[in-house]
């Protein structure tokens, strides 16, 4: 068990109880007095955490006086050392561990970002036999602890994950396969948090280079460059090259195969994605996300039954996990199924917060009441717009519903918008139900085209 000088404090309120203070007053310690604070790579300001040991050494620096918290600072504890280049100061480092470890996080953001201009053009040519890299138990347990959290799949998890793994990294810089794990929380942590992609998704191809950097064998390093290379630069014909690669490396990552399926489900593709997602299960039975995303393979494989079933007896038996309500609303609106419809799509909106899909859903359900389907999809359009204009729901969401109401211009409107703002969900355009309305539209086929997937076969055509 960690000793008190050993412990981690995982936020203001740990770091201020410490003290037997209250946060006010840490918080304008660190600023005024030095106090040694951590911050999260690209988090927020109030995502950090402190070592009790470094508290400790800085109380014997010089407690500050109780009975005057304005009095000024001591000059010891403010005066800064000059500014070193940043590969000074790694070189000047400490080579422990316990040393490593009180590196500002700020560097890491440094050492991301200037990787980050390395991209995914580049072969990197593996060293004729692959060495096995063993951290420290301290640092190991850190990363463990951080894929117990990614494999939540809830926000605060990923958020705690991404500090866990952020620390590792710092601990340990040469540590690959940590850097590994903290492209793969940056890959999807903007699907379940208000990070931004043009921000989460830099930092992933930033720590998947430096993986491949440290390890040019790591498998996982080029699995998760390959999901950036899919979903962020769009890159699809060199996204399958590095899965493909990731793959011989190593055949037995589920994570992998996993991926792959999904980005070749967008792609249009049927049999290949359910064989890469079946095998994906077969490696790692117990994914939660596997068994969801194999749903929704099978649904958009045409065995609509089978997805159902998976869709619900996973929403029984993890209530809490947002995606199998999610696909069941997709599934129920294709078919018609509105009041099942509407019970998954406000699960789907409690679960994640979100206020705008609430608002929507109440107004659909009106309409549904007033006027049967159509009055739902109506009223359903009507406040998506609403929406839409205060930046709360997408201009791709919008333009679904207006195609199944059978305004084509409207839709094909919306998504030029979606382009435009280069939404996300611009990936599903080939795919989701909505829009087969628009698939004998030339507008329609031009953007499906435009967007790097093969054309859409119109049935009978």
């Amino acid at each position: 068990m960690a000793s008190k000088r050993d412990r981690r404090l995982r936020d203001w309120k740990e770091i201020a109880a410490f003290f037997g203070r209250d946060e006010r007053t840490v918080r304008r310690w660190e600023q005024q007095r030095g106090l040694p604070v951590h911050r999260i790579s690209g988090g927020a300001r109030s995502l950090v955490f402190a070592y009790t040991d470094e508290l400790e050494a800085w109380l014997r620096g010089g407690e500050p006086a109780q009975q005057d918290e304005a009095a000024p600072p001591p000059a010891e504890l403010v005066a800064a050392p000059p500014a070193m280049p940043e590969t000074v100061a790694m070189a000047a480092a400490p080579k422990s561990v316990g040393s490593r470890r009180v590196l500002v996080f700020g560097a890491i953001a440094m050492l991301l970002a200037a990787l980050a201009g390395a991209l995914v053009t580049r072969d990197v040519v593996a060293p004729p036999q692959r060495m096995i890299y063993r951290p420290e138990s301290r640092v190991q347990d850190l990363y463990l602890d951080a894929v117990y959290h990614l494999g939540t799949r809830q926000a605060d998890g990923f958020t705690h994950a991404i500090q866990l793994l952020t620390e590792a990294t710092t601990l340990d810089p040469h540590y690959a396969d940590a850097y590994v794990k903290l492209a793969e929380a940056y890959n999807t942590i903007s699907q379940f948090t208000l990070m931004p992609a043009n921000e989460a998704y830099p930092r992933a191809v930033a720590a998947a280079e430096r993986a491949i950097t440290l390890d040019p064998d790591n498998a996982g390093a080029y699995a998760a460059l390959a999901f950036t290379t899919f979903y962020w630069t769009k890159d699809f014909p060199r996204s399958r090259e590095l899965f493909e690669r990731a793959i011989r490396l190593d055949p037995n990552a589920a994570q992998t195969h996993h991926w792959y399926a999904l980005t070749l489900m967008v792609s249009g593709e049927v049999g290949t994605p359910l064989a890469e997602i079946s095998r994906a299960q077969e490696l790692n039975p117990e994914s939660r996300a596997i068994v969801a995303n194999k749903a929704l393979i099978l649904f958009y494989a045409g065995r609509v039954d089978d997805a159902v079933m998976i869709l619900q007896q996973l929403a029984k038996a993890e209530p809490n996990l947002r995606s199998p309500p999610e696909y069941l609303a997709t599934i129920y609106l294709d078919q018609g199924r509105f009041t099942d419809f509407l019970r998954e799509y406000r699960r789907a909106a409690e679960i994640a917060n979100n206020a705008a899909r609430l608002a929507i859903a109440d107004a659909a359900e009106k309409g549904l009441r007033e006027a049967g389907g159509e009055g739902l999809l109506s009223a359903m359009y009507a406040e998506q717009i609403r929406q839409f204009e205060r930046n709360l729901e997408p201009a791709y969401k919008v333009a679904g519903t207006a195609a199944m109401l059978g305004r084509k211009d409207e839709a094909i409107g919306y998504i030029q918008e979606a382009v435009r703002r280069k939404e996300e969900d611009m990936l599903g355009i080939r795919i989701e139900p909505p829009f087969r309305a628009l698939w004998s539209d030339a507008r329609y086929r031009a953007i499906v085209e435009q967007q790097g997937f093969r054309p859409v076969q119109v049935p009978g055509a």
